[in-house]
């Protein structure tokens, strides 16, 4: 194979460039992608229910934007108020506004039945004693009070409905105008389309971030673990090409970038350089320590000595990552071949591109500081092989001990993928959804459709019972369907009788009060409470609920309650919560099945490469005590098991037993030359070690950058990953010597590299 390499050596450089070219004009097309639906499988029953009821109600996505005012009922700030509500009803993305501007109340005057907001915008107070009048009248009313308006009269609610074809970007960046025209009051937006917003206005930052300070960091420890310039250059150049590799396959296939696709970069920049790397600190070894000159034999020993260890560690890596292809949530399977391609490419160039150049290349010249180096690091591993082989009980009993207290963490771990606690408790998502889940209806939109019909007295009876429970449970901060419309017409034609603040108990009045509702409400708001056939009532549902737990049980609630009205089937709830909550079990599912696909291939794999069942069991014995101690930090610490966290397990695997095979294959090496365990132990450590040290580091360094993501998700991702990596090398120079030195050399003696 070397001797191929270096006769193509100009037509594979080449190669490899004009294909990393082709890719980068693919790039363009990726976009953005904040929606949590875009995570979520098409089959689950969450997002048909969502489907459903967007199909029944009109599509339309919920904001909510509370205004307050210390000075909130005073003629100046309620025209302002009156002005805002008109300046969103204007903007082209906004089909309605529900506010005390719009939502209106049946009153009997002089020319008959009329319809008026509670606060009619043409006719507002003009003193202070007026304004003071309306605040009381509002704050009497069930329907405003703590909903549409705080309690305690300083915040007015605005819920926007967006248009069909809405831009996201568009409308909060209008809305930001809007605010900015209006100093004097304090605002706060929650719902699914800011969070959209945030989360894509995030990635964009955070792309650039993970991407430039991860290639940073890699430089800074290349610089320290090579001190040569084609010793940075040459990895930089494979993890770049793998980059754009990558993005470009994406954006041939019109992918989306998730919250999960922002892990792709992490991975990419640390992991593609470990063959780069482990490649020249054989090839420095070969021209420095062995004093060999003739590039096709370096060339030729370089992938003699790392052709097993090297392509068990490609193996295993990519099997970890293309384990995610059973994930049964569409991105993390999407994630994981996307890694796995960049993956290969970068395994492709190291095996190809990376000595056909360095063939091209004159041979790096010697420097004093490398002599200095080795004898330095050979004095140090003899030292810490000597003192390995010694203490290799302890160290055993030591991992268990470490892993044994991971385990007992584990129960602990929360599973959670609430989009809103993606986001830092100080970011404005969250104050948001605080804010308005504390002062008015709350920010958590559920929609429930309930078959029964309008027109009849049995389907109002029954919707006012659904709405009445509903507005009874403590998570509940309003309930906007027709219901109190159809009641309070009925109270006005009995002259404001409040004992017939009630549904009408015949279908011809309810018939009648129907018509009237539907006179008094705009065609957007009217699609949205009333099927076109008049089979389906929705109810607007606005929850107070800040964690996934208390919400879905409110769901559950809800759903028991509905279909003990109308009897099961037929009823369908939405809501981008419901989506998330059913994701977490999904969650779980996803990490388990490529958990033990990934455990299965990389035991396999390194049994089967080294044709050693002990040596696998071995392997895989280490890596499992690592994942259990990396999941018990999670309980531990509080992290929650999301999207992102999830991959944690499954990454471990295929990167941690990349320094388990290098050094096993080193140390047998040495041990089939004739060294025993001590002196193959510390000279395995002092060849081996260096790249596995080195590798390791640039790993490290590379997932530091998530720790200042803008998603918790993904900072605790980057988080986990330190630690894992940093187990991975201890165990790799210190718990795998100790296990191979414990275990009876009957058991390796057919092991051969």
């Amino acid at each position: 194979m070397a001797a191929f390499v270096y006769r193509f050596r100009y037509l594979i450089v080449a190669v490899f460039c004009i294909l990393t070219l082709c890719a980068a004009f693919f790039i363009p097309n990726l976009r953005f992608e904040g929606d949590i639906q875009a995570l979520a499988p098409n089959n689950v029953s969450s997002v048909g229910e969502f489907r459903r009821v967007n199909q029944l109600f009109g599509g339309a996505d919920s904001l909510a934007v509370s205004a307050q005012s210390k000075s909130l009922f005073t003629p100046e700030a309620l025209a302002e108020a009156a002005a805002i509500n008109k300046e969103l009803q204007s903007l082209p993305d906004v089909s309605d506004v529900v506010s005390v501007f719009t939502y209106v109340e049946p009153a009997n005057v002089e020319d008959g039945l009329s319809f008026i907001p509670y606060i009619d915008p043409d006719a507002l107070p003009s003193d202070q004693a007026s304004s003071e009048a309306l605040k009381s009248r509002l704050q009497g009313i069930k329907t405003v009070s703590g909903k549409l308006l705080s309690s305690d009269g300083d915040t007015l609610l605005y819920i926007i409905q967006t248009s069909p074809n809405v831009s996201q970007i568009r409308l909060i960046d209008n809305i930001k105008s809007i605010i900015a025209a209006h100093p004097d009051f304090a605002f706060e937006m929650a719902g699914t389309p800011f969070i959209d917003y945030q989360m894509v206005n995030y990635m964009r930052h955070d792309v650039v971030i993970l991407i430039v300070f991860g290639l940073l960091a890699v430089v800074l420890v290349l610089l320290v673990g090579f001190r040569s310039l084609r010793g940075v250059l040459l990895p930089l150049f494979t993890i770049g090409c793998s980059l754009i590799m990558t993005f470009g396959f994406m954006g041939l296939l019109h992918a989306k970038i998730t919250i999960v696709a922002l892990i792709i970069p992490v991975m990419l920049i640390a992991i593609c350089n470990n063959y780069a790397i482990h490649f020249l600190t054989r090839f420095y070894e070969d021209v420095f320590i062995n004093g060999m000159t003739d590039k096709v034999e370096i060339i030729d020993a370089s992938f003699r000595s790392l052709s097993k260890p090297v392509w068990l560690a490609f193996l295993t890596t990519v099997a970890s990552f293309i384990s995610f292809v059973t994930s049964p949530i569409p991105r993390i399977a999407e994630m994981g071949l996307f890694i796995a391609f960049g993956i290969t490419y970068a395994f492709a160039m190291t095996m190809f591109f990376i000595p056909a150049l360095l063939s091209i290349l004159p041979l790096p010249r010697k420097h004093r500081r490398y002599h200095a180096n080795e004898a330095l690091i050979t004095s140090m591993s003899k030292k810490a092989g000597g003192f390995i082989t010694r203490h290799k009980t302890a160290i055993l009993v030591v991992t268990l001990v470490i892993a044994a207290v991971g385990a007992f963490f584990i129960p602990h771990i929360i599973v959670d993928s609430e989009m809103a606690n993606y986001f830092n408790p100080n970011d404005p998502v969250r104050v948001g959804i605080d804010f308005i889940n504390k002062k008015v209806s709350g920010s958590q939109l559920i929609k429930v459709s309930l078959p029964v019909d309008p027109r009849t007295s049995e389907g109002l009876k029954k919707a006012n019972e659904f709405q009445e429970y509903a507005e009874s449970l403590g998570q509940v901060g309003s309930v906007f369907s027709i219901v109190d419309s159809i009641k309070s017409l009925n109270r006005v034609f009995h002259d404001d009788d409040p004992a017939f603040d009630v549904v009408p108990d015949n279908d011809e009045t309810a018939a009648q009060l129907l018509l009237l509702v539907e006179t008094s409400l705009s065609p957007e708001r009217l699609t949205q409470l009333v099927s076109e056939d008049y089979q389906n009532l929705c109810f607007n549902i606005q929850l107070k609920a800040g964690d996934s737990a208390t919400l879905q049980k409110t769901a559950d609630l809800l759903r028991t309650k509905a279909n003990e009205i109308v009897g099961t089937g037929g009823v369908s709830m939405a809501g981008v919560s419901l989506i998330a909550n059913q994701l977490n079990g999904l969650v779980i599912i996803s990490m388990l099945k490529s958990f033990v696909i990934a455990f299965t291939l990389v035991f396999v794999f390194v049994a089967f490469g080294f044709k050693n069942i002990p040596a696998g069991l071995a392997c895989a014995g280490i890596m499992i005590a690592i994942v259990t101690v990396v999941f018990g930090t999670m309980g531990l610490a509080k992290i929650e098991l999301s999207t992102a966290t999830t991959l944690v397990a499954s990454i471990t695997l295929g990167v941690g037993i990349d320094y388990l095979i290098h050094f096993s294959a080193r140390w047998f090496s040495e041990r089939n030359n004739g060294y025993d365990k001590k002196e193959a132990t510390s000279r395995a450590l002092g060849l081996t070690g260096r790249g596995i040290i080195i590798n390791a580091m640039a790993i490290i360094f590379a997932v530091i950058p998530p720790f200042f993501s803008q998603f918790r998700p993904i900072m605790y991702f980057g988080i986990l990953c330190f630690v894992s990596i940093l187990l991975s090398l201890v165990c790799g120079l210190v718990t795998m010597p100790a296990l191979l030195s414990i275990i009876p050399d009957k058991y390796f003696k057919k092991i051969k590299i």
